[in-house]
Formats: structure tokens, sequence, C-alpha cells
């Protein structure tokens, strides 16, 4: 039962922080023609990839948190993306414009160390893969050295 109700909690912080973050990522996507000239550079590898890392971060890889599918690859990866944000572009900032990132990054944190849950591809997955790997690895029945095969 706490199992079930914890799964369940996961499945909807996961959904949820993607669904909020797509709201910053999609924005972002559409604007993509304008914000190459002018967005933000914290780690020196150009404007373009910059804006490149960050979409690839908030919808890609929320769409993969959405399914569950690489999910703490995701997860870690907006982690990331939330620290830089918080800490390199924000790092002259007040305190406030640090908070929403950081309050990202703690929700990409949990999502990692717990990893999606029970309702995702990860966990499908990996119970196709170790139902079938139970199966073929199993010992086969013993055989009576005086007994007819």
């Amino acid at each position: 039962m706490r199992r079930t109700i914890a799964d369940n909690g996961l499945f909807l912080l996961r959904i949820a922080v993607s669904l909020l973050m797509l709201s910053h990522g999609v924005p972002k996507a559409l604007e993509y023609q304008t914000l190459i000239h002018d967005f933000p550079d914290p780690l020196n590898v150009g404007t373009e990839v910059s804006l490149q890392l960050v979409l690839f971060a908030e919808i890609g890889c929320s769409a993969l948190l959405i399914l569950g599918l690489l999910g703490r690859f995701a997860a870690i990866a907006l982690f990331i993306t939330m620290m830089v944000a918080a800490f390199v572009h924000h790092f002259d900032d007040p305190w406030a414009m640090r908070e929403l990132p950081l309050l990202y990054a703690a929700v990409y944190a949990t999502l990692a160390l717990t990893g999606p849950g029970s309702p995702s591809f990860d966990a499908w997955l990996s119970r196709q893969v170790f139902e079938r790997g139970d199966s073929a690895s199993a010992v086969p029945p013993r055989v009576d050295p005086g007994a007819r095969t």
C-alpha cells in the first residue's frame, strides 16, 4: 500500500514538474530565431549552443520525464540546467531570482535519487528484462542419475 502511494506521488511529481518546465521551454523554442542572438551564454559555448542545451533539457528531458523514459538521466540533465541557471546565470541577481530554479533543482534531485517510479517506461522495461532474464537463467530441473528420460 505504501509503495503504491509513493509511486503515485512520484508519478504526480514528475508529470507536474515536467508540464511546468515545458511552459518555460516551449516559448523559448517558438522564439528560437530571436533568442539565438541574445540568449545568455553562462558556459561560454556560444549563445546558440547554450539555447540548444536549454531547449534539450527543458523540452526533451521534460518529455522523457513525462514518459518515465530514461528518468534519472532526464532528471540529472534538468538538475544541472537549473543549477547553472541559479548559480551561474543569476549569480549577481537577488535571491528571489534564484528561488525558482533552485526549487526545480530540488525536485529534479529528488527524481534523480528515487527514479521515476513504477508507472513509467523505465519500470516497464526493467520488468520485461528481469522477467525474461529470470526464466532464461532458471535452474534446470534435477534429473536423477538412474531415472529414465
